[in-house]
C-alpha cells in the first residue's frame, strides 16, 4: 500500500466517525424537537394510560388536573361544569407507542455507537506499524463522546416521556 493510498483510507475512516458523531447529534437533536413538539401527546406513565389504546384526558380546574374522560362520563360529570371557558381535551398515544420510539431510538444510538466504534479500530489499523503516526485517536477518547451524548439522549427520552 503506498503513502498516499493509506493517507486517502485514513481520511476516509476519520472522516465516517466524523460522520457517525454527527448522525448522533442529529438523532439527540430530533429526539429533542419531538419531545418539544409532541411532547404532551406522549405520556406512558400518566394515570390511566392504556396500552394500546390512546387515552382521552380532559382539563378539570377544580381539581387542577387531568382527568380521563372516561372517568368524567362514568361519573356524570362531563362536560365539567366548573370549568371557565372552552372543555380542553388532549389524547395521549398509547403506552405501546412510547415502548416502541424508546426501543427504535435506542437501536439507531447502538448502531451509531458499533459502527464508530469499526471505524475506529479500521482508521487505527492504518499506520498501526509505523511510528509515526499522523493522527492517532484511540477508541477511548471517542467513546466518551458517545457516552455523552448518550446520556443527553437518554434525558431528553426522560423528558419526552414524563413531562
Amino acid at each position: 500500500m503506498t503513502k498516499i493510498d493509506k493517507q486517502l483510507d485514513h481520511i476516509y475512516h476519520r472522516s465516517r466517525i466524523d460522520a457517525q458523531i454527527t448522525g448522533m447529534i442529529v438523532l439527540v437533536a430530533t429526539v429533542a424537537i419531538l419531545a418539544i413538539t409532541v411532547g404532551p401527546k406522549f405520556a406512558p406513565f400518566k394515570v390511566g394510560a392504556k396500552l394500546l389504546q390512546p387515552v382521552r384526558y380532559v382539563w378539570v380546574e377544580m381539581e387542577h388536573d387531568w382527568v380521563t374522560e372516561f372517568t368524567l362520563v362514568q361519573s356524570g360529570t362531563f362536560p365539567p361544569y366548573d370549568n371557565k371557558g372552552n372543555v380542553d381535551i388532549r389524547e395521549v398515544y398509547p403506552q405501546v407507542v412510547s415502548i416502541v420510539l424508546f426501543i427504535g431510538v435506542m437501536a439507531v444510538s447502538g448502531f451509531i455507537y458499533k459502527c464508530a466504534r469499526r471505524q475506529t479500530r479500521l482508521m487505527n489499523q492504518i499506520y498501526a506499524d509505523e511510528s509515526d503516526q499522523p493522527y492517532y485517536r484511540p477508541w477511548s477518547d471517542i467513546r466518551i463522546t458517545f457516552w455523552a451524548l448518550n446520556f443527553a439522549l437518554l434525558f431528553v427520552l426522560m423528558l419526552l416521556f414524563f413531562l
